[in-house]
């Protein structure tokens, strides 16, 4: 009977509603830390309607954590596109622009641990050849080869394969975003430094004249 009572509480029709469930979803998995937490039911008591009035925006629970994913990845590649921006505006070349977006990466997981978890720990991440990979998901890893080919060009790094070697660099910021949360008590050595071996030793890139 609360569920009818909340749904006169609504706080949006149409594309205003959709967003103020994919807000509640994303709160939810956020303060929890849980994907699990995400179920239509709490969705629904947090915005203030009916389980079913969910229906006529979402299929099923999985397609509001697809959005959330999908939402979690556009906030990723905007940090990550703002910080190499910077970058370029105070005339940094190619190996600091690639550094700063790499910095970002690092501070974006630190900074939002639940919302960075949720980008690679979905199975559904990589899809079949069916189902292809939304172009959201994938704009980082391609803004991270092109920041290395850059400097390939630019003569600063012998990478002779940008997309093998920025896949290293991102499987070694995975690594270390992920077992400097997880691990807080190694001692570990700083991030400047460790994002310094990670970017300019897998990247193959030549020291700074």
């Amino acid at each position: 009977m609360g569920e009818f009572a909340r749904e006169r509480n609504r706080r949006g029709e149409g594309a205003r509603l959709r967003d103020d469930i994919l807000a509640a979803a994303a709160e939810l998995l956020e303060r929890t830390g849980s994907e699990e937490a995400v179920t239509l039911r709490a969705v629904a008591r947090q915005v203030g309607i009916s389980a079913p009035s969910i229906y006529a925006h979402f299929a099923d629970r999985e397609a509001i954590v697809d959005a959330i994913v999908d939402g979690a990845f556009g906030d990723f590649n905007a940090a990550i596109q703002a910080a190499s921006d910077a970058a370029v505006r105070t005339g940094a070349g190619p190996r600091a622009r690639l550094r700063a977006g790499c910095a970002a990466y690092l501070e974006f997981a630190a900074e939002r641990p639940n919302r960075y978890k949720l980008l690679f720990e979905r199975q559904d991440l990589i899809s079949d050849a069916s189902e292809p990979v939304p172009l959201v998901r994938t704009e980082s890893f391609r803004h991270l080869v092109a920041s290395l080919q850059a400097c390939v060009e630019a003569g600063l790094s012998a990478s002779d394969d940008p997309a093998r070697d920025a896949t290293a660099i991102w499987v070694a910021l995975h690594g270390f975003a992920t077992l400097h949360s997880s691990l807080p008590g190694f001692p570990w050595p700083g991030t400047d430094a460790m994002l310094d071996r990670i970017v300019y030793g897998l990247g193959q890139i030549r020291e700074a004249s």
